[in-house]
C-alpha cells in the first residue's frame, strides 16, 4: 500500500509539472502572438500618438531661420510650409537637414527642436570667392571650388574671374596670397592656372604679371615693394614676368601696327 501511494504522489507531481510546462508554453505563445500584434499595430500607435500630440500644442508654430543672406526666402518657406501642422515629435530632422542641403547657397545647416511649438534653422552659407570661367560661361564658385547653384553671376562682377584647369578647388589659396599685398589686389581683375602648375595674375590694365611654381608669395611680396618705389605696374608693360628667382623681366607693351594701304 505505501509503494502504491508513492506511485500516485509521483503521478500527481508529474502532472503538476506537465500543466506548468503547458502553462509555460501558452504564455510564449501568447507574448509571441502580442508582440506580432504589436508589430502590426504599430503605425497605427504612432499615428494616435502624434494626433495626441498635436491637440495637446506640439507642433511647430515658430519656425525661426538665421544666417540666411543670399538663399531665396520662398525656398526656405516652401520647406518650412510642409511642417505645418504636423506633429513637432514627428518630424525628421536628418532628412529636414538633407532637404536643407539641396539648396544651392546652404554649405551646412543647423536644426534644433525646441518643445513644445519651436524649430530653429541655423543656415551656413557658401561665401562666393571667384567667378569660373566655364564654357557655358561664368559660374559662382566658393573657396572649396564647388559651383554655388542659382546664383547670378552678374551680381558679383566685383570678384576675380579664375580660368585654367584645375583652378577650382586651387584659386581660393592664390587669391590669399594676392591680398596679403591689399594695393596690388585692389586693381587685379583675373588669374588664370597655367599648365596646372603656376598662375598668371592679369590687372584690370590688361597687364599680365608671370608668378613663378615656387615661392609665389615671395615674388608677389618683391613686385608690391617694387610697385610702391617705382610704381612699375602704372608703366606701359605687357607682362611683368617674376619666374626666374631674384629676377625681373619686363615686355613692353607694343602695338601691333595694321598693313597701310596703297593709294
Amino acid at each position: 500500500m505505501r509503494r502504491l501511494a508513492e506511485l500516485n504522489i509521483f503521478a500527481k507531481q508529474g502532472k503538476t509539472l506537465s500543466l506548468k510546462a503547458s502553462i509555460m508554453g501558452f504564455l510564449g505563445i501568447l507574448v509571441g502572438v502580442s508582440a506580432i500584434a504589436g508589430y502590426w499595430r504599430a503605425d497605427l500607435l504612432q499615428a494616435e500618438f502624434h494626433q495626441l500630440a498635436i491637440a495637446q500644442g506640439f507642433t511647430p508654430k515658430t519656425i525661426e531661420i538665421t544666417g540666411r543672406n543670399h538663399t531665396k526666402k520662398q525656398e526656405i518657406v516652401a520647406i518650412a510650409n510642409e511642417m505645418k501642422g504636423r506633429s513637432i515629435l514627428a518630424i525628421d530632422l536628418i532628412e529636414l537637414r538633407k532637404n536643407i542641403l539641396t539648396l544651392g547657397w546652404v554649405e551646412d545647416a543647423v536644426i534644433i527642436r525646441t518643445l513644445p511649438d519651436k524649430l530653429e534653422i541655423r543656415l551656413i552659407e557658401r561665401q562666393p570667392i571667384a567667378l569660373l570661367q566655364t564654357p557655358n560661361g561664368h559660374q559662382l564658385i566658393d573657396a572649396s571650388g564647388a559651383i554655388i547653384t542659382g546664383a547670378s553671376p552678374s551680381d558679383f562682377t566685383h570678384l576675380v574671374v579664375a580660368s585654367g584647369g584645375g583652378a577650382a578647388t586651387r584659386v581660393s589659396m592664390i587669391i590669399d596670397i594676392l591680398r596679403s599685398e591689399p594695393e596690388l589686389f585692389a586693381d587685379v581683375w583675373a588669374v588664370q592656372y597655367v599648365s596646372e602648375r603656376r598662375w598668371d595674375i592679369h590687372m584690370r590694365s590688361g597687364l599680365a604679371i608671370r608668378l613663378p611654381e615656387q615661392d609665389p608669395v615671395l615674388a608677389w611680396s618683391r613686385l608690391a615693394k617694387l610697385e610702391q618705389e617705382t610704381a612699375i605696374t602704372e608703366r606701359d608693360l605687357a607682362a611683368i614676368d617674376l619666374r626666374v628667382p631674384g629676377q625681373l623681366v619686363v615686355e613692353p607693351n607694343i602695338p601691333i601696327r595694321g598693313k597701310g594701304r596703297k593709294t
